[in-house]
């Protein structure tokens, strides 16, 4: 029999927990120092957002007393033709690891050190969309503190290390950028909501990850908010005036009670989208669960990559990546402004020209002993592909073509969502996000949705952004929610033949027992309000000296699961409360309530006994048992 502790239960058929003996400290009992949704901070004197993104990062801020007043700063960008409002997701460390230099700075500073210190240069970490490779790893693998992402030459480093670089850059540079100006408010770190943006597909421990990074960085969790990329970019749209929103019409609401809209939150790396309604008072309902997929700007660099790599090989193409590094960067820099060129700018010409740097076809031609022209005529790009020296003339169809499959995963998962009986009657798509400035992008889902009336707001690419800003100051904008997953407790309870399944009969404290059953505290599609704690269990120590009670947490999407080791059931982490200033025995009664409706998922504790508030938290990010 396993000596590992069993909460008890007293005469009842209430589920009872099998908790794993834990040897992490016990925390001292404290006030949860996560910030209660909706609440207001008395001391808060200013909201200040960090919209972390795959290719682009940013911050703003407003004042307590203007919170629609949102001020956005302007980045040093090498080219005018560059992002100014945002600044690149790079991160440069020294060989000792020591950060160096975030954004256009980190990009100048390793260009540099490529072209003039070269073997200095191989001894640096520099990391770029850092934030999809997370992404890629936690479909594959479980996300924990020790999940480690690569630099552009494939070494690795702790992902909690290198977002938390980002964010300290982020945040500092805000408070720089506050003190820099002539104003009467003295802001200190205490005075500062802050909030940090979030893709809605992300899971909960992707979240409390972020949450990690953040504290690394020096903001306090208590002082923290997480913001869902399509419900900030909601918000700041709903407060927009009408003539500031491309595909309206005068005296149409967009945004007015009983309107519904799909949110299409288009980033640089993932596609978020979800379904809105606009209540009563203007708050926010989620009538589709969030959902998405990799079909961000990125995806479209990707095609161009394989493209080339058709062409020159997939060795060649990682070869010249570690080798030359910074003409590689400069590359799909180049890229990067063509892919972001208006189409009116390139309507004229049936072809695009792209600058290539030399040293790819001179290396090409070193290595594989064959001009690389010569080679490109041997490829189904013969016709439509043209090397000129240190520039290639792509045929606009082929150029267009690049975004293709990004354009096509959309769709198709638009058309899905539009399809679900819980949406009918929606007609309008609010287009949000950088690639939402994509052209090709816009007239893809006008082509496909013609029924439906696209609107995309002036600076898609700083919705989320401001959204967030205003999220902070009024976190009860979303009002509900929808449950994407079933959750549940691992436990067992008294068997019952008729009912559990022979082979799960245990004995415990002499009592026959069944065991993985599958506790649900809430059901996937319930809709979840701001603030509504769902499902209370009762749970008592097994020992008198017991000092905490931690048991194991599952989701499915299942909707009525019977046990925790169902194909389809997940480990999502432990829920820990903490008993360590009680009196008493086995009599203890400690009653818990989770909350779903908010962005992040929270859970109170009460001790029965004595009324008192005890201190309950979860960890997502530990490695499965």
């Amino acid at each position: 029999m396993s000596n590992r502790p069993v909460i008890q239960q007293r005469e009842s058929n209430r589920p009872v927990v099998s908790p794993r003996e834990s040897n992490r400290p016990v925390v001292t009992p404290k006030e949860s120092n996560r910030p209660v949704v909706g609440s207001k901070n008395d001391n808060m004197l200013m909201v200040a957002a960090i919209d972390f993104g795959t290719t682009f990062s940013g911050y703003a801020f407003s004042i307590r007393a203007e919170p629609k007043k949102i001020q956005c700063p302007h980045w040093n960008a090498p080219s005018t033709d560059l992002i100014s409002h945002k600044t690149p997701t790079t991160v440069l460390l020294d060989g000792q690891k020591n950060f160096i230099a975030f954004g256009y700075e980190a990009e100048t500073k390793y260009l540099e050190l490529s072209e003039e210190k070269k073997q200095e240069a191989n001894n640096y970490y520099y990391f770029r969309r850092f934030k999809m490779m997370l992404y890629d790893k936690v479909r594959k693998e479980r996300l924990t503190t020790e999940t480690k992402v690569s630099d552009i030459k494939g070494r690795e480093l702790p992902a909690v290390e290198v977002f938390a670089h980002a964010i300290r850059y982020l945040k500092d540079h805000l408070i720089k950028e506050i003190e820099s100006k002539d104003t009467s408010i003295i802001v200190k770190d205490c005075n500062i909501t802050w909030v940090l943006t979030v893709p809605a597909i992300w899971d909960d421990p992707a979240k409390q990850f972020m949450r990690k990074a953040a504290e690394k960085a020096g903001i306090e969790s208590k002082s923290l908010m997480v913001a869902l990329e399509p419900e900030a970019a909601s918000i700041y749209c709903k407060e927009l005036q009408v003539e500031k929103l491309s595909g309206t019409e005068s005296g149409i609401g967009v945004f007015s009670p009983g309107k519904k809209y799909l949110v299409l939150d288009a980033g640089g790396g993932t596609i978020d989208m979800t379904v809105h309604e606009v209540k009563s008072g203007g708050k926010l309902h989620e009538l589709s669960r969030a959902s998405g997929g990799n079909w961000g700007g990125v995806k479209v660099d990707m095609t161009f990559k394989e493209m080339l790599m058709e062409i020159v090989g997939e060795r060649f193409m990682e070869g010249y990546c570690h080798s030359n590094t910074a003409e590689y960067i400069e590359l799909f820099r180049d890229f990067e402004l063509k892919k972001r060129q208006k189409v009116d700018d390139r309507s004229q010409n049936k072809r695009i020209t792209m600058k290539i740097p030399a040293t790819f076809a001179e290396k090409y031609e070193e290595l594989e002993d064959k001009d690389i022209s010569e080679r490109t005529k041997e490829t189904k790009y013969s016709k439509l592909l043209k090397w000129e020296g240190d520039k290639i003339r792509i045929n606009k169809d082929i150029f267009d073509g690049f975004f293709k499959p990004s354009c096509d995963g959309i769709v198709h998962h638009v058309k899905e969502l539009l399809a679900d009986p819980k949406v009918k009657g929606t007609n309008v798509i609010l287009m949000v996000g950088g690639f939402s400035e994509s052209a090709i992008v816009q007239q893809a889902i006008r082509d496909a949705f013609p029924e439906c009336r696209v609107v995309i707001p002036h600076e898609a690419g700083l919705a989320v952004l401001r959204g967030a800003v205003l999220y902070g100051h009024d976190p009860s904008a979303v009002a509900s929610r929808i449950a994407k997953y079933t959750y549940g407790i691992g436990c067992t309870e008294l068997f019952d033949p008729q009912k559990h399944e022979p082979k799960r009969k245990v004995v415990i404290e002499g009592k026959e027992r069944c065991s993985h059953v599958f506790s649900k505290h809430v059901e996937a599609g319930t809709v979840l309000y701001l603030n509504e704690e769902q499902g209370e269990h009762s749970y008592f120590p097994i020992s008198v000296n017991q000092k905490a009670i931690s048991f194991p947490l599952y989701t499915t999407e299942a909707k009525d699961p019977k046990y925790t080791d169902e194909p389809g059931c997940n480990y999502l982490g432990t829920l820990t409360m903490d008993i360590s200033n009680t009196k008493g025995g086995l009599e203890r009664e400690f009653k818990a309530r989770l909350k779903f409706g908010g962005t992040e998922l929270t859970v109170t504790a009460l001790n029965v006994q004595t009324n008192d508030i005890a201190h309950a938290d979860f960890n997502f990010l530990e490695k499965e048992p």
